[in-house]
Protein backbone atom coordinates (compact mmCIF):
# COMPACT_ATOMS: atom_id res chain seq x y z
CA UNK A 1 0.00 0.00 0.00
CA UNK A 2 3.16 2.45 1.23
CA UNK A 3 4.60 1.37 -2.24
CA UNK A 4 1.28 2.81 -3.96
CA UNK A 5 1.25 5.88 -2.81
CA UNK A 6 5.26 6.30 -3.30
CA UNK A 7 4.87 5.67 -7.08
CA UNK A 8 1.49 8.12 -7.31
CA UNK A 9 3.64 11.00 -5.58
CA UNK A 10 6.91 10.13 -7.58
CA UNK A 11 4.62 10.79 -10.85
CA UNK A 12 3.11 13.76 -9.43
CA UNK A 13 6.64 15.37 -9.45
CA UNK A 14 6.44 15.47 -12.85
CA UNK A 15 2.79 17.29 -12.98
CA UNK A 16 2.23 20.32 -15.02
CA UNK A 17 1.34 22.34 -11.55
CA UNK A 18 3.80 23.90 -9.73
CA UNK A 19 2.03 23.42 -6.70
CA UNK A 20 0.88 19.49 -7.20
CA UNK A 21 5.04 18.88 -7.42
CA UNK A 22 5.37 21.18 -4.32
CA UNK A 23 2.65 18.79 -2.64
CA UNK A 24 4.00 15.79 -3.91
CA UNK A 25 7.44 16.54 -3.00
CA UNK A 26 6.39 17.15 0.82
CA UNK A 27 4.38 14.33 0.66
CA UNK A 28 6.85 11.98 0.09
CA UNK A 29 9.15 13.34 2.59
CA UNK A 30 6.58 12.84 5.00
CA UNK A 31 6.62 8.87 3.57
CA UNK A 32 10.56 8.62 4.01
CA UNK A 33 10.89 9.87 7.19
CA UNK A 34 8.04 6.68 8.00
CA UNK A 35 10.21 4.13 5.98
CA UNK A 36 12.91 5.28 8.26
CA UNK A 37 11.18 5.28 11.57
CA UNK A 38 13.18 2.23 13.37
CA UNK A 39 16.41 4.56 12.03
CA UNK A 40 14.78 7.81 13.46
CA UNK A 41 13.77 6.44 16.86
CA UNK A 42 17.57 5.29 17.27
CA UNK A 43 18.87 8.71 16.39
CA UNK A 44 16.17 10.11 18.82
CA UNK A 45 17.79 8.29 21.85
CA UNK A 46 21.40 8.12 20.46
CA UNK A 47 24.59 10.07 21.52
CA UNK A 48 24.96 13.09 18.68
CA UNK A 49 22.90 16.08 20.15
CA UNK A 50 22.09 17.29 16.79
CA UNK A 51 21.22 14.00 14.98
CA UNK A 52 18.98 13.45 18.02
CA UNK A 53 17.25 16.96 17.30
CA UNK A 54 16.48 16.27 13.07
CA UNK A 55 15.38 13.16 14.06
CA UNK A 56 13.01 14.95 16.45
CA UNK A 57 12.30 17.22 13.80
CA UNK A 58 12.10 14.21 11.01
CA UNK A 59 9.21 11.98 13.59
CA UNK A 60 7.39 15.32 13.77
CA UNK A 61 6.81 14.96 9.41
CA UNK A 62 5.30 11.28 10.23
CA UNK A 63 1.75 10.77 10.09
CA UNK A 64 1.88 7.90 12.64
CA UNK A 65 0.72 7.33 15.96
CA UNK A 66 3.95 4.87 16.41
CA UNK A 67 5.91 8.37 17.07
CA UNK A 68 4.09 9.89 20.40
CA UNK A 69 5.19 7.70 22.89
CA UNK A 70 9.26 7.87 21.57
CA UNK A 71 8.79 11.83 21.39
CA UNK A 72 6.74 12.03 24.99
CA UNK A 73 9.75 10.11 26.27
CA UNK A 74 12.30 12.79 24.90
CA UNK A 75 10.65 15.19 26.94
CA UNK A 76 12.55 13.91 29.72
CA UNK A 77 15.44 13.80 28.11
CA UNK A 78 18.90 15.26 29.51
CA UNK A 79 19.45 17.93 26.73
CA UNK A 80 16.98 21.24 26.91
CA UNK A 81 17.51 21.47 23.11
CA UNK A 82 15.65 18.16 22.48
CA UNK A 83 13.17 18.89 25.22
CA UNK A 84 12.47 22.71 23.84
CA UNK A 85 12.28 20.90 19.96
CA UNK A 86 9.60 18.09 20.92
CA UNK A 87 7.56 20.42 23.09
CA UNK A 88 7.25 22.44 19.72
CA UNK A 89 6.21 19.26 17.76
CA UNK A 90 4.04 18.06 19.60
CA UNK A 91 1.95 21.35 19.68
CA UNK A 92 2.40 21.21 16.40
CA UNK A 93 1.08 17.53 16.08
CA UNK A 94 -1.97 18.56 18.28
CA UNK A 95 -2.90 14.94 19.60
CA UNK A 96 -4.80 14.72 22.67
CA UNK A 97 -2.54 12.15 24.06
CA UNK A 98 0.58 14.40 24.62
CA UNK A 99 -1.65 16.98 26.13
CA UNK A 100 -1.09 15.46 29.73
CA UNK A 101 2.65 14.65 29.18
CA UNK A 102 2.94 17.98 28.09
CA UNK A 103 1.70 20.27 31.24
CA UNK A 104 3.37 17.67 33.33
CA UNK A 105 6.59 18.79 31.68
CA UNK A 106 5.84 22.35 32.94
CA UNK A 107 7.85 21.88 36.17
CA UNK A 108 11.54 21.73 33.64
CA UNK A 109 14.34 23.42 34.43
CA UNK A 110 14.85 25.07 31.61
CA UNK A 111 12.91 28.27 30.95
CA UNK A 112 13.35 27.88 27.54
CA UNK A 113 11.45 24.54 27.58
CA UNK A 114 9.06 25.88 29.62
CA UNK A 115 8.20 29.21 26.99
CA UNK A 116 7.65 26.06 23.89
CA UNK A 117 6.09 23.60 25.93
CA UNK A 118 3.37 27.06 27.32
CA UNK A 119 3.23 27.93 23.10
CA UNK A 120 2.54 24.51 22.46
CA UNK A 121 -0.31 24.39 24.72
CA UNK A 122 -1.77 26.97 22.92
CA UNK A 123 -2.98 24.38 19.50
CA UNK A 124 -5.26 22.69 21.93
CA UNK A 125 -8.54 23.27 22.71
CA UNK A 126 -9.06 22.10 26.12
CA UNK A 127 -11.15 24.42 28.44
CA UNK A 128 -8.50 22.78 31.50
CA UNK A 129 -5.69 24.74 29.82
CA UNK A 130 -6.62 28.56 31.03
CA UNK A 131 -6.16 27.26 33.94
CA UNK A 132 -2.83 25.78 34.16
CA UNK A 133 -1.44 28.74 31.58
CA UNK A 134 -2.42 31.50 34.13
CA UNK A 135 -0.57 29.86 36.66
CA UNK A 136 2.68 30.54 34.31
CA UNK A 137 1.95 34.58 34.33
CA UNK A 138 4.24 35.13 37.46
CA UNK A 139 7.40 33.45 36.35
CA UNK A 140 10.10 34.65 33.76
CA UNK A 141 9.10 37.24 31.38
CA UNK A 142 9.40 34.64 27.91
CA UNK A 143 7.30 32.08 29.81
CA UNK A 144 4.62 34.94 30.65
CA UNK A 145 4.83 35.77 27.17
CA UNK A 146 4.08 32.93 25.93
CA UNK A 147 1.31 31.99 28.84
CA UNK A 148 -0.89 35.17 27.47
CA UNK A 149 -0.01 34.67 23.78
CA UNK A 150 -1.69 30.44 24.45
CA UNK A 151 -4.68 31.90 26.41
CA UNK A 152 -5.48 34.67 23.94
CA UNK A 153 -4.96 31.69 20.54
CA UNK A 154 -7.30 29.23 22.78
CA UNK A 155 -9.91 31.82 23.52
CA UNK A 156 -11.72 30.69 26.13
CA UNK A 157 -13.41 33.67 28.37
CA UNK A 158 -12.21 31.58 31.77
CA UNK A 159 -8.57 33.41 30.73
CA UNK A 160 -9.99 36.82 31.08
CA UNK A 161 -9.11 37.12 34.87
CA UNK A 162 -5.48 36.31 34.09
CA UNK A 163 -5.01 38.62 31.31
CA UNK A 164 -6.76 41.26 33.60
CA UNK A 165 -4.61 40.71 36.05
CA UNK A 166 -1.37 40.34 33.45
CA UNK A 167 -3.05 44.04 32.65
CA UNK A 168 -1.50 45.08 35.79
CA UNK A 169 1.91 43.43 35.81
CA UNK A 170 4.94 45.82 36.34
CA UNK A 171 6.50 44.19 33.14
CA UNK A 172 5.08 46.48 30.25
CA UNK A 173 5.32 43.91 27.64
CA UNK A 174 3.02 41.53 29.61
CA UNK A 175 0.66 44.67 29.75
CA UNK A 176 0.93 44.59 25.60
CA UNK A 177 0.61 41.24 25.11
CA UNK A 178 -2.64 40.78 27.61
CA UNK A 179 -4.37 43.47 25.79
CA UNK A 180 -4.26 42.21 22.72
CA UNK A 181 -5.08 38.64 24.10
CA UNK A 182 -7.96 40.26 26.10
CA UNK A 183 -9.48 41.24 22.29
CA UNK A 184 -9.42 37.56 21.00
CA UNK A 185 -11.49 36.05 24.26
CA UNK A 186 -14.65 34.74 23.05
CA UNK A 187 -17.72 36.71 24.46
CA UNK A 188 -21.74 35.48 24.59
CA UNK A 189 -22.32 38.78 22.52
Amino acid sequence: MLEQRKTALKKALTDSDAQVRDAAATALDQLEALDNLPQLLAQLTGQDRRKRVAAAHALGRVQSTRVFIPLIEALRSDDPDLRAAVARILGEKRHPKTLSPLVKALSDPEPGVVTEIATALGNFQDPRLPKVLSSLLNREEQIALAAIDSLGKLGFPEGEQALLGAMQDKRPQLRRQAALALAKLQTDG
